[in-house]
């Protein structure tokens, strides 16, 4: 046994290093973009709609944790953000022991696994810096503008989305999800002034579009790359054509609100703060008058949420009777039901809230730890602002991506991740925010050689100890030697 545990532990470091090198990371994160959008699930109809790219990611998983053995584990475990994540997670299986329908929880607890994973692996992934990312560009960006010209097709010719749900579309939502659409759950994408690519709802839909549209912006000023903010364009104006309503005015607000909050940092004169005032007080007027004029999205608008208040109704009303655990998995649907026979509404809807989707199945707890992640997500933001360490237009881009997914939300049914399809890309950005780089300009990415400096043998001050306060400071072995002591500043996350 003593020399045993020796060849077992050399067995594992070997593993980890070869997991580690950063063109086998880069695979694995190219596998996880690609399959982002299509998903595929390939089990026929009546078995488990269970996601090709959750199985990827899963069986991923011992090779990322391989690959992020040592320093890099250990500056993860020191963030807020994965920390409530695991907790989360953690939080999510205990809620299996009182719930009336365990098996219901197993999507829940799979999903937020798959993004716990996602997220270590773009971590890995970010060390490479921008030119990392540019070659991960085309194997998704592509496939966003697929489900733009899916929404906008699907919304002129609503024939033609409905032959993809009868013949293909159980590949790439569900077999059983695309039975269920035209059974005894139907979706707001049968409804021909909604269109939802491949997704089977338009405002899921939405947020996939809105959510990208903001990240293309965001990683465009990371590498440079002009074609990405097209992608970025194409995206946002795709997105009135899916019929969300809370997603049309989102992708008028949020863009906006990125942009003067950029300039107003950026040019922070009394001045520009004086133009910007002028500015946004027609851009508010026009708002005003086009929903004045248009009667019919605005009675949309505030029928779908009259609608939502009724379901918040019996959310609101079952907190009080349960407030710690909640309902447990299955235990919404069950107590829903009665609830609307009484109300005369129909019987399945889910909360379409992620605050009160979280109490209702992991309870008081569920729901303080969903608003910390987003509190240590936008902590995340503002830090990044604050130290100068990656540029202004990524970091305001990427917060309001992940503010995109908070605000809408709170009135559909999805996760601190957006929905299953997001978890790249949104990984993507908390991995970049985890360890910025330097954003380049258009003629530095077109000319990558140019203007690159080797990095100085002595690191920066903030670099070697950047917080206050006790600690060790970490440093490079340039610096510090060989031979025992503190991971080097390389692994160390920001």
């Amino acid at each position: 046994m003593p020399r045993v545990l020796p060849a077992a532990r050399r067995l594992g470091d070997e593993l980890a290093r070869a997991a580690a090198r950063p063109h086998r990371l880069a695979v694995l994160a190219t596998v996880v973009l690609v399959l982002a959008l299509p998903q595929l699930y390939l089990l026929p109809r009546g078995s488990v709609d269970i996601a090709l790219g959750t199985v990827v990611a899963l069986l991923l998983a011992p090779v990322v944790l391989l690959a992020t053995r040592g320093g890099l584990a250990r500056g993860l475990l020191r963030l807020a953000l994965v920390r409530i994540l695991l907790a989360l997670l953690a939080l999510r299986l205990l809620a299996l022991a009182w719930s009336p329908e365990p098996r219901a929880g197993l999507q829940s607890i799979t999903l937020l696994g798959q993004f716990v994973v996602t997220v270590v692996l773009m971590v890995a992934v970010a060390g490479g810096g921008a030119a990392a990312l540019r070659r991960l560009h085309l194997w998704y960006w592509p496939w966003v503008l697929f489900e733009a010209a899916l929404v906008v097709g699907f919304r002129l010719l609503p024939g033609l989305e409905d032959a993809y749900l009868h013949s293909i579309g159980g590949f790439f939502a569900g077999q059983n999800t695309v039975a269920a659409l035209f059974g005894d759950n139907p979706n707001n994408v049968l409804d021909p002034a909604k269109a939802g690519g491949v997704f089977i709802n338009a405002n899921v839909a939405a947020m996939f579009l809105g959510v990208n549209g903001l990240a293309a912006f965001a990683l465009a000023a990371l590498t440079g790359t002009r074609w990405l903010r097209v992608v970025g364009v194409l995206a946002l104006l795709a997105v009135p054509f899916t019929g969300s309503k809370s997603a049309t005015v989102l992708v008028f607000a949020l863009p906006a609100a990125a942009y003067a909050f950029h300039r107003l940092r950026r040019y922070a004169t009394p001045a520009v703060r004086r133009y910007l005032l002028f500015a946004a007080v027609p851009l508010a007027a026009a708002v005003v008058l086009l929903l004045a004029l248009n009667r019919g999205f605005l009675d949309a608008l505030v029928d779908a949420f009259v609608g939502r208040t009724a379901i918040w109704q019996f959310g609101a009303e079952e907190f009080r009777d349960s407030p710690l655990l909640g309902l447990g998995y299955g235990g919404w649907d069950v107590g829903f039901a009665g609830y609307a026979d009484r109300h005369d509404i129909w019987r399945v809807f889910p909360p379409h809230n992620i605050l009160l989707g979280a109490w209702a199945v992991t309870g008081l707890a569920g729901l303080v730890l969903t608003v910390a992640f987003f509190v240590a997500a936008f902590r995340l933001v503002v830090r990044r602002l604050s130290d100068g360490r990656a540029g202004q237009p990524f970091v305001i881009c990427a917060g309001t991506a992940i503010g995109w997914i908070l605000v809408q939300g709170l009135g559909e049914n999805t996760d601190v991740f957006g929905d299953i399809h997001l978890i790249p890309i949104v990984s993507l950005l908390i991995a970049y925010l985890v360890r910025p780089v330097a954003e380049e300009t258009q003629d530095s990415a077109s000319h990558p050689d140019r203007g690159s400096r080797t990095p100085p043998a002595v690191p920066a001050v903030g670099d070697v100890h950047h917080q206050p306060g006790p600690g060790d400071a970490e440093l490079p072995p340039a610096v510090r030697g060989e031979g025992p002591g503190p991971e080097p500043a390389a692994s160390r996350l920001g």
